[in-house]
């Protein structure tokens, strides 16, 4: 409790006494004093269990199984037990670091992933890793300054395809990120195309960039099922200057390459920031209302500092309440990008690296449970996997151990989170539970005769299944 006491005096020494700033940071510090160190168990002393109740109401659903005989006679007092196998929901990650071992001398942001790839059996290891916690992957290699940093010179084409190839030989739905985003002089644009944007030639550059909005779209449609189309329109409004019609054009665009993927319309600090989720929500609202074909809002979650981590912490509820508003659009939420950098967990406690793995951990779940039991979100993305962007964020240490958080978050998604019931029908032949949407393996035995059944339980449909042995 004191090294918490003494990192929000320290926080607050660097304001004048009684500021707004410090009155909050002095209020969250008692608000979550409890935080107690020791051992390797450190429970955080937030209350989630508003979120929790939630994810009983909201999250899951009620299921009814009929068993009969092959003559349609229901089966009395016989032995049904149905484990969840699979999530509907997504819990997906970036892989960034294969794109460094498939492009190693094409990937402009690679330097943090060293001088050279893992050795082949920790590669797999890495793989192995990935699909025993995740189902679902964002595919980062499509910002266009690293896919095309000289005109016509693509680098990214065939590791992203290698990639796209692996999670889909693994069932895992792919998104490509992105396709439109204007935030030079970083990754969104290219600096051939950020030239011509200073030299006002803003009809080539809106040219250019719906010929390469074809061009991935259509490549990459037998391999990746969702795409960020326009990133960040709000805080990043560059491509404004090629006309107010870019957003909508660019999801036409996407459409009509592949009228079977998922577009999303992707915004930072929506879930934080009210003046920007005010502008975004305009925005948004009005293209949906011209038609425009967007399937998803993607609010990113990012924590960057320690003031970061402690004002979301103690704005849970407004968090919630923030991804409500977003849901009046209409249209499933992902919550896009997320992370935990353990600087920032290091920062706001004062602690030892250790120490901070061991809080982020439970900061994660924390996190997870808000946005889990919201019932508008169909993914969470954490960003990323190993050698993070954000320093410490990753669920790997640089020696591909595994950090505390990738075993919270699989015990939570793996196990508190899947369903498992063990029944015995009714004189009708039924049972009934409520479980988390998903695949299901169903066991029935009756006497000596024992079989399973897959059922596919769905979100938001009338999930009665009727089961018949021996047939």
């Amino acid at each position: 409790m004191s090294r918490i006491l003494k990192s929000f005096r320290r926080i607050g020494e660097e304001e004048s006494a009684m500021t707004p700033r410090t009155c909050l940071l002095i209020i969250l510090g008692l608000l979550i004093c409890s935080l107690s160190f020791g051992g390797s168990v450190l429970p955080i002393d937030i209350d989630v269990s508003t979120f929790e109740e939630r994810i009983e109401s909201d999250r899951k659903v009620q299921v009814e199984i009929e068993i009969v005989d092959r003559d349609g006679e229901a089966l009395e007092n016989i032995s049904v037990s149905a484990k969840q196998l699979s999530h509907e929901f997504y819990f997906g990650n970036a892989p960034e670091y294969l794109l460094y071992v498939y492009a190693q001398t094409s990937y402009n942001r690679g330097r943090r992933f060293g001088i050279r790839p893992l050795p082949e059996e920790d590669l797999q290891e890495y793989k192995r890793l990935y699909l025993e916690l995740f189902n679902f992957a964002t595919l980062p290699s499509f910002y266009w300054a690293d896919y095309e940093s000289t005109e016509g010179r693509i680098r990214l084409a065939e590791a992203s395809k290698k990639i796209a190839q692996w999670l889909g030989e693994n069932e895992v739905p792919v998104k490509g990120h992105t396709l439109v985003w204007g935030n030079p002089p970083s990754v969104g644009v290219p600096a051939w195309i950020e030239i011509k944007g200073r030299l006002g030639q803003w009809a080539e550059v809106r040219e250019y960039l719906f010929s390469r909005v074809i061009r991935e779209v259509e490549e990459f449609k037998d391999l990746i099922q969702y795409w960020d189309v326009v990133n960040e329109p709000i805080v990043q409004p560059w491509f404004d200057s090629i006309g107010s019609d870019y957003i909508a054009e660019s999801f036409r665009i996407v459409k009509e390459t592949d009228p079977d993927a998922i577009t999303v319309l992707n915004e930072y600090g929506v879930l934080v920031n009210e003046r920007t989720r005010r502008a975004f929500i305009s925005r948004a609202r009005q293209l949906i209302n011209e038609g425009t074909p967007i399937d998803v809002i993607g609010a990113e979650a990012h924590i960057f500092t320690a003031q970061d981590l402690l004002g979301q912490l103690q704005s849970l509820e407004s968090i919630y309440l923030a991804i409500d508003e977003l849901a009046q659009l209409g249209k499933p939420i992902h919550i896009s990008e997320f992370q935990i950098p353990l600087p920032a967990v290091i920062d706001a406690f004062n602690v030892s690296i250790s120490e901070a793995e061991e809080i982020q951990a439970e900061i994660a779940k924390i996190f997870y449970k808000v946005f889990f039991s919201h019932p508008a979100v169909e993914v969470i993305t954490y960003w990323n996997f190993y050698r993070a962007w954000q320093s410490g964020s990753g669920f790997l240490r640089d020696d591909l151990s595994i950090k505390p958080m990738y075993d919270e978050l699989k015990r939570l998604i793996h196990e508190e989170w899947k369903t498992a019931a063990h029944l015995e029908t009714d004189i009708s032949g039924t049972v009934a539970f409520n479980g988390f949407a998903g695949k299901y393996e169903v066991s029935v035995e009756s006497g000596a005769m024992s079989e399973k059944f897959i059922i596919e339980v769905k979100k938001n449909e009338k999930n009665e299944f009727t089961l018949i042995l021996g047939q």
